[in-house]
């Protein structure tokens, strides 16, 4: 079965943020991980699109990016 398609814009951004980790394009990761930080921020709140709940994936995102900048 397909997954339902992706509406938030954190969704793409953290889709791309991962395809640029599989790439090993860390300073595109970074820009992207920085987007996504603004992008839940703006989207933070009562008035929110953004109904994310689960923050999971987003902090595993500082972890991958770290690994990828220091490898070993």
């Amino acid at each position: 079965m397909a997954e339902p398609p992706m509406r938030r814009l954190s969704d793409k951004l953290l889709a791309a943020f991962n395809q640029a980790c599989d790439q090993g394009y860390a300073d595109i990761a970074e820009m992207l991980l920085r987007c996504l930080e603004l992008a839940l921020t703006r989207e933070g709140g009562a008035q929110s699109s953004d109904k994310r709940v689960e923050l999971g994936p987003v902090i595993e995102a500082y972890s991958r990016l770290l690994a990828l900048k220091n490898p070993g």
